[in-house]
């Protein structure tokens, strides 16, 4: 006999909830980026400081990061139809990605730049490079306590709020050569300086980019015991063996999975499939399960899995 059933709603109006709000934080970090990215463009062209216009950059990286999750929230928004019957959730782990792979490029070009100022560091306006870094200091502090409230529900928001970070950092890193070119007049520290930037970027934009590189593969999520979750389903009275199990992340907090169970001829389909959604629910997180239950003789026969 041969049970097959799904359990697939859960929280959407939570989901929906957590959309809403992060459009509406990362609305707030776009207008705040964009305003001082023209300003930090003005200014390192002005000042002729190369880690200026290396932030400004990260800054605009930020903003196109923004508009793509923004874009991404909207078309996770739209209903599944017959032949997306997810939906458009994979939609945020795209934009994360190309996200990732943009980011990558603009700390490639800054260390390109800052390679070809080595040799013959130019001149840079310390004063008023101090004063804009200082303003954009107080700017990704902002944007970073903005976004960090839903950092971690979703993947997009995670990788804006990082790259709010690494402009912080970087923020801090433009503070340090003003400070050094005005008490030493040593010009080399702004392309050492671009350089530092442009290299503390590619750790984090790394993990971000395997992270939705192992989505898109439908690899089993890091936080997910796959051992374990086979374990505990074996636990379950009744259950005799449990293949063909697959756990995989569909957007950002929405994993799902697939298993075949095989149960006694005397336990209940109906309750045993109860008991494994609790288990898959409530030990680990996963909220969309399909999982077939076939209910085999054991007795009187050398079936794999019965005793």
């Amino acid at each position: 006999m041969d049970f097959r059933l799904q359990h697939g709603e859960h929280e959407h109006a939570h989901g929906a909830r957590v959309r809403l709000e992060s459009s509406a934080r990362m609305t707030r970090v776009l207008i705040l980026t964009g305003s001082y990215m023209v300003l930090q463009v003005a200014a390192g062209i002005y000042t002729g400081s190369l880690a200026l216009l290396a932030d400004a950059g990260h800054m605009l990286t930020d903003m196109g990061s923004i508009l793509l999750a923004l874009l991404a929230f909207w078309f996770a928004s739209r209903p599944s139809s017959v032949d997306k019957t997810y939906g458009y959730y994979r939609s945020e782990i795209l934009a994360g990605l190309v996200n990732g792979i943009a980011l990558v490029g603009v700390s490639l070009l800054i260390l390109y730049e800052a390679w070809q100022r080595l040799s013959d560091p130019p001149r840079v306006m310390s004063g008023p490079v101090l004063v804009v870094a200082l303003a954009g200091l107080a700017v990704n502090l902002a944007s970073a306590r903005i976004l960090h409230g839903t950092a971690q529900q979703s993947l997009n928001v995670k990788a804006a709020y990082l790259e709010v970070l690494s402009d912080l950092l970087a923020t801090l890193g433009v503070i340090a050569a003003a400070l050094i070119m005005m008490a030493t007049g040593w010009y080399l520290a702004d392309p050492i300086i671009s350089g530092l930037i442009g290299l503390m970027i590619l750790p984090r934009t790394w993990g971000l980019l395997s992270e939705c590189t192992n989505i898109l593969m439908e690899g089993a999520p890091g936080h997910i015991d796959l051992m374990g979750l086979r374990a505990a389903m074996l636990k379950v009275p009744g259950v005799v063996d449990v293949h063909d199990i697959h756990v995989w992340t569909i957007t950002s907090g929405r994993d799902a999975m697939s298993a075949h169970v095989t149960i006694d001829s005397d336990s209940s389909p109906e309750a045993v499939l109860t008991r494994i959604t609790e288990i898959a629910q409530h030990d680990f997180g996963i909220h969309h399960t399909t999982t077939q239950v076939e209910q085999v003789q054991c007795k009187g026969q050398a079936t794999p899995g019965c005793n």
